[in-house]
């Protein structure tokens, strides 16, 4: 094969690659989070004060099982002063959705005897006695993802995804960056909540703030012209993703807390807007650190950043 023959055989598969590909190739890895109790409806208030954050750690691999797909997931969910004690364990089968090419359907499957299939993904023999048997359809689970830039979003739908007498609502971002999930539960009759779970990415120390960034484009660099472009969450110690333009060009935005890139002998937030792999920022912007909200406008792309309040929903994830 010609270099140049190789080279059109390259950019086709990148081509060809579907939203659920990229998402098979992005999930899997060890995910280190830090899962906080927002609301137990059989918690008293102080009692809740005094559950401290948990270390959770989610370990995601990508296993053959030819006749659930194309690109299926295994995912164990541990502490890490535990390993030996899953506190979840499901197969994950990846689908794109044909009515739209940047959404992926992602259908749940548990174990019937989840101990026998632990660590599943270190032993390719026994990944192959694995049979239809042996897995349970999560129905009403299934998670629908978009891809937004470099990450992806999105949750169950509806109040399908039963346990007893009542149901789940699960959302996760999925990034090169940021791993995000946040779990409640309601009563199906009522619609009354129960229990929120929040989590994400672990830092040491863990003060770190998670915000949601909505980008704006205008072609023309009118404030008329603009239209959503993207959503990409971001934390304030550092959190970067890319995302591209309508014209080509591929972008990159990072919040900082404290001084960040900068020499400047200040605590604040900063918002960096950059070309990828620019040294130079094309714009950038800061405030108090405690500050709600965050956001730089160049004309033709505007960025607005506040942070995400499980509590109050004030900016839905």
């Amino acid at each position: 094969m010609s270099l140049a023959a190789g080279i059109v055989t390259v950019a086709l598969a990148a081509a060809e690659a579907s939203a659920a590909d990229r998402l098979a190739e992005l999930w899997p890895g060890v995910h280190d989070s830090s899962e906080q109790v927002v609301l137990r409806s059989d918690t008293e208030a102080s009692q809740l004060a005094d559950l401290s954050e948990m270390r959770v750690r989610t370990a995601v691999s990508r296993v053959s099982v030819p006749w659930l797909g194309s690109r299926v997931l295994y995912l164990e969910e541990y502490l890490p002063d535990d390993t030996s004690a899953p506190r979840r364990q499901v197969l994950l089968a990846l689908e794109p959705e044909s009515a739209s090419p940047a959404t992926v359907r992602v259908r749940l499957f548990t174990f019937g005897n989840p101990e026998r299939w632990r660590r599943m993904n270190h032993s390719t023999a026994l990944l192959a006695t694995l049979r239809a048997a042996d897995i349970v359809p999560s129905a009403g689970c299934d998670l629908v993802l978009q891809e937004e830039g470099t990450q992806f979003r999105g949750g169950t739908a509806g109040n399908g995804c039963r346990i007893e007498e009542n149901y789940v609502d699960y959302r996760t971002v999925i990034g090169e960056n940021l791993y995000w999930y946040r779990r409640r539960i309601f009563t199906v009759n009522e619609d009354e909540l129960q229990e929120e779970v929040v989590a994400f990415n672990w830092f040491e120390p863990n003060d770190a703030r998670l915000f949601t960034c909505r980008i704006e484009w205008s072609r023309t660099g009118h404030a008329a012209d603009r239209s959503m472009l993207v959503r990409l969450d971001l934390h304030d110690q550092g959190g970067h993703e890319r995302f591209r333009t309508p014209d080509g060009r591929t972008l990159e935005l990072s919040l900082h807390s404290q001084d960040g890139p900068f020499a400047a002998d200040r605590d604040a937030l900063i918002l960096v807007l950059r070309q990828q792999g620019g040294a130079e920022p094309i714009a950038s912007a800061w405030t108090e650190l405690t500050a709600r909200q965050i956001a730089l406008d160049v004309g033709w792309l505007t960025v607005r950043c506040g942070p995400l309040v499980p509590e109050t929903d004030e900016l839905e994830s």
